[in-house]
């Protein structure tokens, strides 16, 4: 098996994610409409979360920014879409490179219309390995 193959199978949802990264440093999420402080010096959290069908296709993904350690993932069809956070807070994909994307739902989207009936390329593939 492959690293990466490893890695998509070790993916954590985005729950699982703020369980282990956000309580642990001292903040819980109140019901997706921010966080409540457990200390002094706990951060803003922003959320993007989307599941829908999308030109007859599922796409699903969220993102999280928490300070200067942003995460996001996004699917189609169950198939791992390479996303890229850029430094001005859009994003882009290994689909449609060379376009940004002021949400992450938008550029799923785009990244959508763009494969047609093809699926997302791994990103072992995309890197030639």
């Amino acid at each position: 098996m492959h690293v990466h193959e490893e890695e998509n199978a070790r993916v954590l949802g985005r729950r699982r994610f703020l369980v282990r990264g956000l309580v642990g440093g001292g903040v819980a999420v109140a019901a997706g409409a921010g966080l409540i402080g457990l200390s002094g010096n706990a951060q803003a959290v922003t959320l993007e979360e989307f599941d829908e069908i999308y030109l007859k296709r599922h796409i699903k993904g969220w993102a999280v920014n928490e300070g200067v350690n942003p995460r996001c993932e996004a699917t189609i069809d169950g198939d791992a879409l390479h996303v890229m956070r850029n430094g001005d807070g859009t994003f882009t994909t290994s689909v449609n490179h060379y376009e940004s994307f002021e949400t992450l739902r938008d550029a799923t989207r785009r990244a959508v219309e763009t494969l047609g009936d093809l699926r997302p390329e791994s990103q072992s593939a995309h890197h030639g390995r």
